[in-house]
């Protein structure tokens, strides 16, 4: 990949606005009873949005891949400000992630409202020849989803459509209908393929409202790269036949200097004053046709509908930088560019997600902290791991934790890691012994030396392609248990890397690393094509066959930085 040119990001950055706080970017008060927003609505790692409507509240779903709990859940009240609230898939019995490559697993689900429940069908693409669709139900938003109903294997991208007869269907990827039993628990009939699209690669995320007596068929083409595009038919029967729209694409974006890129997979919401809206994807490369450190956000764009009963969305069929709404009293100061967990909750913060499974009997939380247990796994590998992780949402930003590590065994460790997935992450980190026993390797010309050393060290491991490379290693001079502070800068403005570290939570001593970001985008992917953005998060590991340490993290913070 090439070296990023730092004119130009400086200017685009500038011109963008990319790295605002949350409470900056959440809200700038106007005059009146409007307000400003600037997009993404939802920054980060948040794909393939869909949206629904109840009464004043909004409720949203992205994908999360091999990441569990899965299926995020978010609520707002005035589809600006949102906050997770929950997962759709909390339990090994509604879908095993087990073994699930990267970016495999969860692609887009899609939220939706009927008989007083909420509907939530979820692609599980596992690598097979077809895509699983699967359907959850709840009575609460949030949860908890009953057990997965299998509705079919087919293509991916599954949605439901509530027709105003009564009659309920499942639409999937390459514009493909089927009739769905009222209780959802099977397909009625026969699929039919009603619009494959204008001919664009990839006809995915199809999702139908109905205006006017028209059917509207909306399909993402193009691929979710720079080409991505979404296009639009409609028809009088669902079954078709569907006519183009004579503006298609109704969103793109033609130029690549604009900030926003990649748009598509989008769905519309109808608030509660009458105007229309479409969320969709897209991603903000650093320079033209570059790399999007922060991947496949969430965006919103204002819809017109015209006379003649088609839609424009945005700035005639191209993405906004930043878009005026209505100012609720709720919800109106929300948002906070520094955000602390303490772990005393009876349950993680839907903020958090395991890569793929937790270990078993791996965490507990307490009144004082998050205890993760050193229990073995392999980090870069695809079973169960303990390592917990939260969304970037900022091209720049600063992480601390404060942890008490009380090893067991030499070779144990725990501390932060910075994680796109199992191919490229690294681990920052306090470990008790180095030596070939602790997972070091031998200088073969000491012969007769000892090479084994008890102690506690700091470290931080860089992992590329399972490659382990060791950046830095200082020797501790704590027991074990004592507290001990690692914090992550990630400079906006250079995309590097530094890492520090605190006995006392006040003076923090710089281990002189300074590390480009550049393999932990999406772009730079090894083994599996990475749908997945990297995250920022904490861990603890173990030793096969030897007795179980234990780490108690006390406190992760973080907040957006230059």
């Amino acid at each position: 990949m090439a070296p990023i040119d730092r004119c130009m990001f400086f200017e685009v950055l500038a011109g963008c606005k990319r790295d605002l706080s949350v409470s900056e970017r959440g809200v700038q008060r106007m005059k009146g009873l409007n307000r400003i927003i600037e997009n993404p609505i939802v920054p980060g790692d948040n794909p393939d949005p869909s949206i629904v409507r109840v009464g004043a509240d909004y409720y949203m779903v992205t994908s999360t891949f091999q990441f569990f709990p899965g299926v995020q859940v978010l609520h707002s009240r005035d589809l600006a400000h949102w906050k997770a609230i929950g997962h759709v898939i909390t339990r090994k019995s509604q879908l095993d992630l087990t073994g699930m490559p990267d970016s495999f697993g969860v692609f887009a689900p899609d939220i939706s409202y009927y008989d007083g429940k909420f509907w939530v069908v979820v692609p599980y693409y596992h690598g097979q020849p077809r895509c699983t669709n699967l359907l959850f139900v709840a009575d609460r938003p949030e949860g908890p989803y009953s057990e997965a109903i299998m509705l079919n294997h087919h293509f991916i991208d599954p949605s439901i459509f509530n027709d105003d007869d009564g009659k309920r269907y499942l639409v999937f990827g390459g514009g493909w209908v089927h009739e769905m039993a009222n209780d959802g628990s099977q397909l009625i009939g026969e699929a039919k393929q009603v619009w494959p699209g204008t001919g664009g690669a990839a006809p995915e995320a199809p999702h139908i409202v109905k205006r006017n007596g028209w059917y509207y068929l909306m399909l993402a083409e193009g691929g979710t790269f720079f080409e991505h595009k979404e296009t639009l038919a409609r028809s009088r029967s669902i079954w078709g036949p569907y006519e183009p729209c004579p503006h298609n694409p109704v969103l793109t974006q033609k130029d690549p200097n604009k900030c926003i890129q990649k748009v598509g997979h989008g769905k519309l919401v109808e608030d509660t004053d009458g105007n229309w809206w479409m969320f969709h994807l897209g991603g903000r490369p650093l320079i033209p046709g570059g790399s999007c450190p922060l991947g496949r956000e969430a965006f919103l764009e204002p819809v017109r509908w015209t006379e003649n009963d088609w839609f424009i969305v945005g700035d005639e069929g191209s993405p906004v930088d930043r878009l005026t709404l209505p100012l609720i009293e709720e919800g109106s100061d929300v948002g906070h560019s520094i955000e602390i967990d303490h772990f005393t909750e009876t349950e993680l913060s839907a903020n958090w997600e395991w890569v793929r499974h937790p270990v078993e009997c791996g965490y507990e939380l307490n009144r004082v902290g998050l205890q993760l247990n050193c229990k073995p796994f392999i980090p870069f590998g695809l079973g169960s791991t303990l390592i917990l992780t939260r969304r970037w949402q900022h091209f720049g930003f600063e992480a601390t934790t404060k942890l008490l590590f009380e090893p067991k065994s030499r070779g144990e460790e725990a501390g932060m890691t910075l994680y796109r997935d199992s191919d490229s992450f690294l681990f920052f980190s306090i470990r008790y012994g180095i030596g070939q026993t602790s997972g070091q390797s031998f200088d073969v010309s000491r012969l007769n030396e000892n090479q084994e050393f008890d102690g506690l060290y700091l470290e931080i491991d860089q992992y590329v392609a399972v490659n382990k490379k060791m950046l830095a290693r200082v020797r501790l001079t704590i027991e074990p248990g004592h507290p001990i502070w690692l914090k992550v800068f990630l400079k906006a403005e250079t995309q590097h890397l530094t890492f520090l570290y605190s006995v006392d939570g006040i003076t923090f001593m710089d281990l002189g690393v300074e590390l480009s970001a550049e393999s932990l985008y999406p772009e730079a992917y090894n083994r599996f094509l990475c749908f997945t953005a990297p995250r920022i998060g904490i861990y603890a590991k173990g030793v096969y066959g030897e007795p179980e340490g234990q780490v108690l993290f006390q406190s992760f913070e973080y907040q957006a930085s230059k």
